[in-house]
């Protein structure tokens, strides 16, 4: 395994050594029945609840999402996937369902939390297939520029790129857009690009609360629109259903009948098509004949 940090090593820690401030994937974690949580991140997590009893049922739908985004990329050739915030490492990752469909695929983990990068290159140290970098997202050029992410990808094939329950923690959404539209150009064509993100299309009169709660323990979110979230596709095509509730994109998921409003959020895979052909170059090879 390759690991390289383009943020340095050091975690922001109050007294005794531990974080100071609660962490969104430490609060998923928590959610998702995990323990790699402190006693910070879990009261973030029993207040939002508290809040929004739906908030541990969209994180488990997100998660069963992940996994169905990953089986659908397998299902259409791509061996190649970048996972963009990608969290901590669970029991089955983006690595292991790419293992047991074929060996050789390439898995790149991308987070800029310290202790998630420790936690990825302790538990994913036993492949030669996976990459984990800690950077910020938002510095997209940095990220797809650095030497680690230069070796493991093959340009000339397409990439499966994860972005899943990670954009609603950046708030700045000129920042978004800006990181967004440097990835979209990146990807080869053919490459699939999945998203997740939390909506108040269906919470409307409850977000602000979340919201609150959240702040309250140092957290940040940026719920966006069902058309602010269809514009960080660009002018990828939409793929399935187009953007639907997360529980309901993959029609076989665990979570399909649920109500919408548990899913919280919207989901969408898009594939970048190939630039067009001149409109000349049939006429022309009918002259060389």
């Amino acid at each position: 395994m390759v690991s390289v940090s383009l943020l340095g090593d050091q975690a922001d820690l109050g007294r005794g050594g531990l974080p100071a401030t609660a962490n969104w994937a430490r609060v998923y974690e928590y959610l998702l029945g995990g323990c790699d949580a402190y006693e910070l991140d879990r009261e973030a997590a029993r207040a939002v609840y508290q809040t929004a009893d739906w908030i541990k049922t969209a994180a488990l739908i997100n998660r069963d999402y992940l996994q169905g985004a990953v089986e659908w990329s397998l299902d259409r050739e791509v061996r190649q996937f970048l996972d963009l915030g990608c969290g901590y490492p669970r029991t089955v990752n983006t690595y292991d369902m790419t293992e047991k469909a074929e060996r050789g695929c390439r898995v790149v983990y991308v987070d800029n939390d310290p202790e998630v990068y420790a936690h990825a290159r302790c538990q994913l140290d036993e492949s030669d297939d996976t990459t984990v970098i800690r950077a910020d997202l938002l510095a997209m050029e940095q990220l797809l520029n650095c030497e680690p992410m230069k070796a493991a990808f093959d340009l000339d094939k397409p990439v499966a790129v994860l972005v899943d329950d990670v954009l609603p923690w950046c708030t700045d959404d000129t920042a978004v857009q800006r990181a967004m539209g440097v990835l979209r150009e990146w990807m080869p064509a053919g490459s699939t690009l999945s998203i997740t993100h939390l909506t108040d299309h269906w919470h409307p009169s409850t977000m602000p609360a979340v919201r609150a709660a959240l702040a309250a323990h140092d957290l940040d979110v940026r719920p966006r629109s069902r058309d602010e979230i269809a514009a960080l596709f660009g002018d990828f095509v939409q793929l399935g259903g187009g953007l639907a509730a997360t529980g309901r994109w993959h029609m076989q998921g665990g979570y399909v009948n649920h109500p919408r409003e548990h899913s919280a959020a919207f989901a969408g895979i898009a594939v970048k098509q190939p630039l067009p052909q001149p409109a000349t170059t049939f006429a022309q090879s009918e002259e060389s004949q």
